[in-house]
């Protein structure tokens, strides 16, 4: 049997024929004479039931069914059994080197010339050849005769009788043969050949070929331990067991009706059994000396190994996290065979590597590797409605949160081992011959499961794998990244930017793909500038990593995020509905419900959220973020020379950005904000380094000249809000604050990187998604705009950015920003006046009554939805007055001087008639008669807080008063401003117990506007009496600061045309373009114009004054 067997010479091979042929007639011969000598096949132990032995001294489990202690001898019933004697009077005939017949006593053996050196007893020399027998005898539970022998041998073993007939001893030599005879002989054919020898207690024989030599080979090793003699003999016995192993299962077919091969197996794997000889870890150390034999040549190793691949394979089909015993045993072996390379290479070519369908995301779920992937707590694939019983928390709520808690904890633990083994096990195939089919499987199945980074895949359960599936894969990548890992890790530095760059990698086809600088103007990037970088034969397997790990964390938990969310949301709506109804009848169904929902979002949970995953992913992602840093700063090299260095911001990033994927930006932005919500403890524990490297990043990429696209610079100002701390923030936030605050990039480019997102979003963005942006732009500047470190009033009046002067931008943001608090607010109190309406229509039971019921249910759709429409333009309406409110605040720190420069782009000529306007009539909705028009039942239902919107537009007041324009414009509003407006306000504050000094304050600013309003009478009669040239030809006021048009030669006043250059940058009488820059001052008409009215208020308040007199 291959390069295994024994081999004799001719010569020995035709003695021992020949010996054969005359001992079988011999034994024909004799054997007719023992009629008498048939053997009941039940006499012996129960075929491959091991004895039971409750007096067990020995505490090693391993050892314990075999010991020699000769103290046990006592607990064994030494009857005669009928199998012993038929077998012995045969071996009487047959063989004369048999010479005693029976069993003598124990005594005997003190003396006896057989005993074995290991025996207490022995008192003479011990023949060699003898003591080597014994040995043999005992390890492998046979013999050749039926004479006495020593206590310490088994007290069953199996008579071979074939060679008896040329053999008194066992040895070495003839170890093959044994061995041979032993594994060919059926079950009926041990029972008959059981003869009782020694006092030993031993299990009962074993039939299985694999067990058998496996149980051998523990012998080995325990007589190793328990004695240093005849050890030669012992590694002898162990070889040679190794060895049949390996003669067994070359020729697996031939040992039908056995299958060692799927015995090897099931001993490999066994997780039930508790004796020795089915101890896993032991057989897979036989596993590997069988597969490290040198004489093993390739073809042979593929003969015998793939049967037993093929049956591992197929014991994949029972894998869930509930068998995760026989999941890790079953990966264990497999990793133990392809850490063979032949092995290895042949596992692709096997059936259940591919799936049938290559593009079909959900195929990949029962191949070789996705039936381990697909072990996880979260549900898939049942159609809605249906009933399900869950196989890990299935009491729900009625269990313990310790106990609940507990098992989470388990079931994280196992799908945490279930990774690393199966991290392993794709690593081996990636360092064999096999490299090229792992690492296209690993592509593929992100391919064909790309419709998994679109939130409608939440809703789709057919064409993609499951969520588990691909939050498992997402774990897996990450663990084999583990060794680059680090922002400052030097492996990071190999990773090459040019894997996704055109005709780079054939591992993601992905035509057509965004890339971040896609559509930036300034860096002009065509294809064949990338293709000048080069490209080199091979990508490196780090560079492979990183890639693919980024693609299956964009496609693993887009979909199980939006399902949480979902679910804690239907969860806590049933949870109130329980406690509302209380015995209603409806109560025993929506209780039903609510366990439903709570088991679900525990499955979830314990997957979705388990806290070593997600330190691993934001470990990932911090070391992009610095290695995205450096790249774009790499002076167009397509790796980054020094992982340690400092990024800064250049005026134009590295072309080498056109290369990598958008989604590296968006994925990690979207992470970190789900993280914030659901797992916030694990960001808050995240080292400072790490969040350093993060916040960098994302400050570096929300400028406009990096990222062009403001949806997409709109999400990274949203992952900024996690470093800042908020009302439903469950944990402390102060590491992260730490961080921001310490952060250079931080400090210098934050402030003015969130006023560009806020003016670029404005046309780009959907409308009702620029004001949930904007919110998130409120959070953060709310909570730097105090801090003097972030120097934000210094945005006025610096130059930054591209070609535009950032007053300009600052100028822009202030418009914006009062278009939305006049938008907001209007439609606010818009929708509560028709809650208002609906409310009132109920309260009178006569009018509601005469409704049918179709009009009644429409009129309770309007409510709900003027409900959820006025929550929401409440809370960001109350956000932007509060902005506008703490922009115009002076500062702890900030001097008159910073001070001044913020407050003045306020009531500039183009802008303060516009805040005066809405502050007056929003001032007057507050407080004057209308305000009853508001009052709808339960305010903090829609998030209506007069009281705090009415003080925050009085600040607005007080922090502008020093300021003259502003001053002027309050009474200029005749729409609003009424003498009694500021009274009134005073009246309300009283009664909301407001500050005293902000009382005062707001009364001088009442008695400064009527002040100027007496002003303001002369002026307007001066514009009756100005000459043409003297009037703005816009909107015929009197000019104050003239300037010349260049293209048209046309002279207005420059506050006019201001107001029309920010929304239409065009000289209005030819359409032509035109900026402020373009603008020529007219100095000597504007200081005609400043006489003349000079002259002309003289005159005419004395002419007043000659009147009253």
């Amino acid at each position: 049997l291959s390069s295994y067997w024994y081999s004799s010479t001719p010569q020995e091979e035709e003695t021992q024929e020949s010996q054969e042929e005359r001992a079988e007639q011999v034994r024909r011969r004799r054997l007719a004479q023992f009629d008498q000598g048939s053997v009941p096949q039940n006499a012996s132990p129960e075929v491959g039931q091991p004895e039971t032995f409750a007096d067990s001294t020995d505490n090693n489990a391993d050892v314990a069914l075999t010991t020699t202690d000769n103290n046990d001898a006592d607990a064994i019933t030494t009857t005669n059994n009928p199998n012993t004697v038929a077998v012995e009077q045969k071996a009487q005939v047959i063989g004369s080197a048999i010479v005693k017949p029976m069993r003598p006593d124990t005594t005997q053996w003190q003396d006896n010339p057989w005993s074995d050196a290991s025996t207490p007893h022995t008192q003479r020399a011990v023949d060699p050849a003898v003591a080597v027998s014994h040995v043999i005898s005992r390890i492998f539970n046979v013999t050749l005769s039926t004479a006495a022998q020593p206590p310490s041998q088994p007290r069953f073993q199996t008579m071979l009788l074939d060679t008896a007939v040329s053999s008194e001893l066992l040895s070495l030599d003839i170890l093959d043969q044994v061995l041979f005879e032993r594994l060919s002989m059926s079950a009926p054919e041990l029972a008959e050949c059981q003869v009782e020898c020694g006092e030993a207690r031993c299990p009962s024989f074993e039939p299985l070929i694999i067990t058998y030599l496996l149980n051998c080979v523990r012998k080995c090793d325990e007589e190793m331990r328990r004695s240093k003699l005849h050890q030669e003999t012992v590694l002898g016995c162990r070889d040679a067991a190794v060895r049949m192993m390996g003669i067994v299962l070359l020729s697996n077919d031939s040992w039908e009706p056995q299958d060692p091969a799927q015995q090897l197996v099931e001993c490999l794997i066994s997780t039930e059994h508790t004796f020795s000889e089915f101890n896993s870890t032991n057989n897979i150390k036989v596993l590997e000396e069988l597969l490290a034999q040198d004489s093993i040549s390739e073809d042979d190793l593929r003969t015998m190994m793939n049967p037993v691949v093929r049956c591992l394979i197929r014991k994949t089909t029972m894998c869930n996290l509930n068998t995760s015993p026989l999941n890790f045993s079953i990966l264990t072996t497999l990793n133990i065979l392809v850490a063979n390379k032949i092995i290895a290479k042949m596992v692709p070519e096997l059936e259940g590597w591919k799936p049938d369908n290559p593009d079909d995301g959900a195929a990949y779920q029962n191949t070789l590797i996705g039936r381990f992937l697909s072990c996880s707590t979260m549900r898939h694939g049942l159609p809605a409605g249906a009933r399900y019983t869950s196989p890990y928390f299935n009491r729900g709520s009625a269990v313990n949160p310790d106990i609940t808690r507990h098992s989470q904890s388990q079931y994280q633990q196992m799908i945490d081992r279930l990774q690393t083994l199966l991290s392993k096990f794709i690593y081996l195939l990636v360092k064999s011959p096999a490299k090229e089919e792992m690492l296209h499987w690993l592509a593929r199945c992100l391919d064909a499961n790309r419709n998994k980074a679109k939130l409608v895949a939440s809703f789709l359960s057919t064409g993609s794998a499951s969520d588990g599936f691909m939050l498992n894969l997402a774990g897996v990548l990450l663990k084999l990244s583990t060794p680059f890992l680090g922002p400052s890790n030097p492996r990071l530095s190999t990773v090459d930017v040019r894997f996704c760059g055109p005709e780079s990698c054939a591992l993601f086809p992905q035509p057509g793909e965004d890339k971040i600088l896609d559509k930036i103007e300034e860096v002009q990037v065509s294809k064949e500038d990338l293709l000048s970088l080069g490209k080199p034969d091979q990508f490196n397997f780090i560079s492979t990593c990183f890639y693919l790990t980024h693609r299956s964390l964009q496609l693993a938990y887009v979909s199980p995020f939006d399902k949480y969310r979902r679910l804690m949301k239907s969860l806590m709506e049933t949870q109130r509905l329980v406690e509302d109804v209380g015995g209603n009848p409806m109560s025993a169904e929506i209780r039903e419900r609510f366990e439903a929902q709570y088991i679900e979002q525990l499955e979830v949970k314990t997957h979705l959220l388990h806290p070593d995953i997600v330190s691993h992913a934001l470990l990932f992602y911090s070391s992009s973020a610095n290695w995205l840093s450096l790249i774009s700063i790499s002076h167009d090299s397509p790796t980054v020379p020094d992982m340690k260095k400092k990024p800064t911001l250049p005026a134009l990033p590295s072309k080498c950005l056109a290369m990598v994927p958008s989604y590296f930006i968006s994925a990690m932005c979207q992470f970190l904000i789900n993280v914030r919500h659901f797992a916030e403890a694990s960001l808050e524990n995240f080292l400072s380094d790490n969040l350093d490297h993060l916040i960098t990043f994302l400050v570096m990429f929300c400028n406009k000249t990096w990222v062009p696209n403001p949806h997409t610079r709109a999400e990274i100002v949203e992952a900024v809000t996690v470093f800042i701390p908020n009302d439903r923030s469950a944990v402390s936030t102060s590491n992260r604050e730490a961080a921001l605050r310490s952060n250079g990039i931080a400090k210098g480019g934050l402030g003015g990187a969130l006023i560009s997102v806020f003016v670029d979003i404005e046309h780009s963005a959907p409308f009702d998604h620029k004001f949930q942006y904007r919110y998130h732009i409120f959070e953060i500047l709310q909570y730097i705009w105090p801090k003097s470190s972030f120097n934000l009033p210094r945005l006025t009046f610096e130059v930054k950015g591209r070609e535009e002067d950032t007053t300009v931008l600052f100028t822009k943001f202030i418009k914006l920003l009062m278009n939305d608090a006049n938008f907001l607010l209007d439609e606010a109190l818009h929708n509560l006046e028709e809650i208002k309406k609906i409310q009132t229509l109920q309260e009178n039971s006569e009018e509601w009554g005469n409704l049918d019921e179709t009009a009644r249910q429409s009129k309770l759709k309007s409510l709900a939805d003027l409900k959820r429409m006025c929550t929401s333009h409440n809370i960001l309406a109350y956000e932007t007055v509060n902005c506008l409110r703490y922009m115009t605040t002076r500062g702890q720190g900030m001097s008159s001087a910073c001070h001044r420069s913020v407050t003045y782009a306020f009531v500039t000529p183009l802008l303060v008639d516009t805040l005066v306007t809405m502050l007056n009539y929003y001032l007057k909705e507050l407080v004057g008669a209308s305000r009853t028009k508001y009052r709808v039942r339960n305010l903090e239902e829609v998030k209506f807080k007069p009281g705090e919107l009415l003080q925050s537009i009085v600040a607005i007041y007080i922090n502008l008063r020093h300021e003259d324009s502003f001053i002027s414009a309050i009474p200029r509003d005749g729409r609003s401003y009424h003498e009694s407006l500021f009274s009134e306000t005073v009246s309300k504050l009283q009664r909301l117990n407001v500050n005293h000094d902000v009382i005062e304050e707001l009364m001088q600013v009442s008695k400064l506007a009527e002040d100027k309003l007496t002003s303001q009478h002369d002026e307007e009669a001066l514009a009756d009496l100005a000459p043409s040239q003297y009037l703005d030809p816009i909107l015929g006021t009197l000019m104050v600061d003239p300037v010349m048009l260049p293209a048209s030669n046309v002279v207005v006043d420059r506050s006019v045309i201001a107001k029309h250059l920010l929304s239409d940058p065009i000289d209005p009488f030819n359409r032509q373009p035109l900026t402020m820059a373009d603008v020529v001052p007219q100095e000597e008409l504007k200081e005609e114009i400043a006489g003349w009215m000079r002259e002309q208020l003289q005159l005419l308040r004395s002419g007043e004054a000659s009147s009253s007199s």
